[in-house]
């Protein structure tokens, strides 16, 4: 193996210490998590192990769909897998929900992870946390996989979380970031939903898969597995169903709100044009009733308001403020 530093590491199992260990060597059933690969290493992996290079290349795509394939010629299963990922970024405090591909190769001596970037979950099998056995490639395959899932859960309720305090806050003053967010979640939501469809047909097409041989544990597992996904498949359609119906309901609310303003800026330009339309009589170089009047200024001003009185009162009979 390379330096520190490489993106290419090998994991070999210790039986002793039931646990992994990093290795310089691509020995026989070993781990190896392969992200964003120079030509170099892509060669060298090549080179030290019998996986095709097609499937490389497939893993390396950001566009590739989940699916599973298997190359009869080298005997190896590609399982594409797509992967919740939180991005955060500087303009968006809470990050943006996306979903990344993530290729497992399964050959006759290896288990091989590629993907284009680090994905934090697999630290947890190489620094064992959670344990991997890639002496038991199918079965490692399954952990890999259940811990996907699982991290689509946490997910889920992190956004529901944050859709409830996001709710709150529009309760109280509504505004453009907290709406932004609403939409942002709602976006998190529609890809979670799409990934956690094709990944379960994934995980039905291994089941079925004759180069995929699964022990009755395995198969058990699996069926849990598959739960679990239907369960996610049922919190992000709930969720996006309440986050549908609430955005339609702020969508109301601002039309309401705005076609209130609407109508009270309509009534009181109304009644703001009555004293100027008295006055404007009462400023006409001709003859009008008590013009001559030393009071009459103050006649013209209790004639607008009275007149005011009674078309507020005319409005407000009919409710329109």
């Amino acid at each position: 193996m390379k330096a520190s530093n490489t993106m290419l590491k090998v994991y070999a199992y210790d039986r002793q210490h039931h646990q992994l260990t990093a290795s310089n060597s691509f020995a026989n059933h070993t781990w190896i998590n392969v992200v964003d690969p120079t030509a170099e290493e892509i060669a060298t992996l090549l080179g030290k192990t019998d996986i095709p290079e097609s499937f490389i290349y497939y893993g390396l795509d950001k566009d590739e769909n989940a699916r599973t394939e298997y190359n009869e010629d080298d005997d190896a299963t590609l399982i594409i897998f797509d992967v919740p990922v939180l991005q955060r970024n500087s303009k968006d405090h809470d990050g943006i929900y996306r979903t990344v591909p993530l290729a497992i190769v399964l050959t006759k001596n290896h288990l091989v992870t590629i993907s284009n970037n680090r994905m934090p979950f697999l630290d947890s099998f190489s620094d064992n946390r959670r344990h991997l056995n890639p002496t038991k490639p199918a079965h490692a395959v399954l952990s890999i996989l259940a811990h996907v899932v699982s991290n689509y859960q946490r997910y889920l309720r992190d956004m529901n979380k944050s859709r409830e305090r996001t709710e709150d806050r529009l309760q109280r003053n509504m505004r453009n970031r907290d709406l932004y967010d609403l939409m942002r979640i709602q976006r998190g939501l529609v890809y979670f939903l799409m990934s956690l469809r094709t990944d379960r047909l994934v995980l039905e097409a291994l089941r079925k898969a004759p180069h995929f041989p699964l022990s009755e544990i395995d198969d058990d597992y699996l069926e849990d597995i598959l739960t679990e996904v239907q369960q996610s498949v049922e919190m992000a359609q709930i969720s996006n169903n309440i986050l549908n119906e609430s955005t339609d309901t702020y969508s109301s609310i601002i039309n309401n709100n705005m076609n209130t303003v609407m109508k009270f800026l309509t009534v009181y330009s109304i009644l703001l044009t009555i004293p100027t339309l008295v006055f404007s009589f009462y400023g006409m170089n001709m003859k009008l009733p008590m013009a001559d009047l030393s009071l009459s200024w103050i006649i013209t001003i209790i004639m607008s308001l009275i007149i005011v009185a009674l078309v507020g009162y005319w409005f407000y009979r009919r409710h329109l403020f």
